[in-house]
């Protein structure tokens, strides 16, 4: 049996696409000057390594559940991915521990196990505990502890209990690495900086990227079996550890204090909560390398639509697809107010003023105040609005790489100036309600206005 699972691994060992495809510099925050000697920078924008693909539909669908025919994929040149070899070999070690259980209560009236295991068990082991010290694929690894889950309740299904102590041997091996792994991204993200990863512009930073595919994987492979994602990180998680021992979970995080409700897979969600907040403050402190608000808002507007649009094309919901929702509306909001305040500054300066003059304790219904400046605006309003929405749409559609995005930014920003005229127009009537002032005949009816606003809506 240790001839035939030696003979089967060293035949798996040439199969293996993985090998060099993930390295200790593939963290989610990768600094620049490792990207330096490929051979485009291009690279910079490369995801390889976190994008799941089909890789969670060809381990964990059970219903293919298949081990490798070693000689056969040699012959053929196949390769396949690490974890698809794990698989291989658990459900051939599963497959043998059934049947030799089978014969030896029948033939024997005993259980063999251990004789016929021992030196098998160690030697995979041995051989996995080798691969997890170079490696650095989280999702390889929770993908492995899927696996692991499933062939738990495999067994189980059986009524053989002879695998429980090693695959709590290798729940311990896996759970760790994978903490280090997810360390190793956090630490990255914390000591970035706009040098170490070469600069930023006003257009959506790879980081950000590399970031939401790597996320939304781990979300996926979590989930995997689950008809959709609602946004409670409870199922399966909760199941792939159900069944760790406790020893599994302190070696996580080591010295860290366990409670019979902290789990592994609770700390992996944590891990990710911790790196959603850190990728928030990263892409700030990004931002802040530009001149002007305008410009940090554009760059965080564009890196936030962009982890968002990842999220959607993966069909990944829950808090962390919220967050960033509501961190890109606000900033769309921090925007709008910016584009407004760069042609229209005077007119929204008064109607701020004076509503808040109006309001305060102090203020009266109908406040007091300068015509002169009044028929100034109106008139100045009168002669700039359209060059004005103009102007808009161009720095609109010069910001933003992704035109949806774009396209309802400009929606915002004319709905707001809309909404400002209008309320321009009400401070009008209120103070000279008796009796309207002349200039009141340059007023634009925000029927026109709206019309105009219309134009760009049917363009969109």
């Amino acid at each position: 049996m240790f001839a035939l699972f030696r003979t089967y691994q060293a035949q798996l060992h040439q199969l293996d696409s993985t090998k060099a495809a993930t390295t200790r510099h593939d963290v989610i925050a990768i600094d620049d000057a490792s990207l330096r000697d490929a051979v485009t920078t291009k690279a910079k924008k490369r995801v390889d390594s976190f994008c799941l693909g089909t890789r969670a539909n060809d381990v964990l669908d059970e219903a293919i559940a298949r081990p490798i025919m070693a000689h056969v994929a040699l012959a053929e040149g196949q390769k396949y991915s690490y974890e698809m070899l794990f698989r291989s070999v658990m459900i051939h070690l599963m497959d043998a521990v059934t049947n030799e259980h089978v014969f030896c209560r029948q033939f024997f009236k005993r259980d063999a196990f251990s004789p016929l295991f021992q030196g098998t068990l160690s030697l995979l082991l041995e051989q996995l505990e080798n691969y997890l010290f170079g490696c650095h694929d989280g999702l390889a690894l929770l993908l492995m502890i899927k696996v692991t889950h499933s062939q738990r309740r495999m067994l189980k299904a059986r009524h053989i209990s002879s695998l429980d102590d090693f695959l709590d041997k290798v729940t311990q091996l896996l759970w760790p690495r994978l903490k280090t792994v997810m360390d190793a991204h956090l630490r990255s993200i914390k000591g970035a900086n706009a040098q170490k990863l070469g600069g930023v512009d006003l257009h959506a930073h790879y980081v950000s990227r590399r970031y939401a595919e790597f996320t939304c994987s781990i979300l996926l492979i979590l989930h995997k079996g689950n008809k959709a994602l609602r946004g409670e990180m409870g199922g399966d998680v909760a199941a792939i550890t159900a069944s760790s021992p406790p020893a599994a979970v302190a070696a996580v995080s080591p010295g860290a204090p366990t409670t019979p409700k902290s789990s592994a897979g609770d700390m992996l969600l944590q891990d990710l909560s911790v790196i959603m907040e850190e990728i928030v403050l990263l892409l700030e402190r990004l931002a802040d390398e530009h001149s002007n608000a305008k410009e940090r808002n554009v760059f965080m507007i564009n890196n936030l639509d962009q982890i968002i649009g990842i999220f959607q094309e993966r069909r990944v919901a829950g808090k962390e697809f919220n967050h960033f929702v509501e961190l890109l509306m606000a900033q769309r909001e921090l925007f709008v107010e910016e584009e407004l305040v760069h042609g229209f500054s005077k007119m929204i300066a008064f109607v701020q003023q004076t509503e808040a003059y109006m309001a305060s304790p102090s203020g009266q219904a109908t406040p007091d105040v300068n015509a002169e400046v009044v028929e100034m605006l109106v008139r100045e309003f009168a002669s700039s609005w359209k060059s004005g929405i103009e102007q808009i749409n161009r720095h609109v559609l010069s910001y933003f790489s992704n035109y949806r995005n774009g396209m309802e930014i400009l929606k915002q920003v004319l709905t707001q100036l809309l909404l400002y005229y209008t309320r321009f127009q009400d401070i009008i009537r209120k103070v000279w309600r008796n009796k309207p002032p002349a200039f009141c005949k340059d007023l634009v009816s925000t029927s026109v206005i709206l019309a105009e606003i219309k134009k760009y809506a049917l363009a969109i």
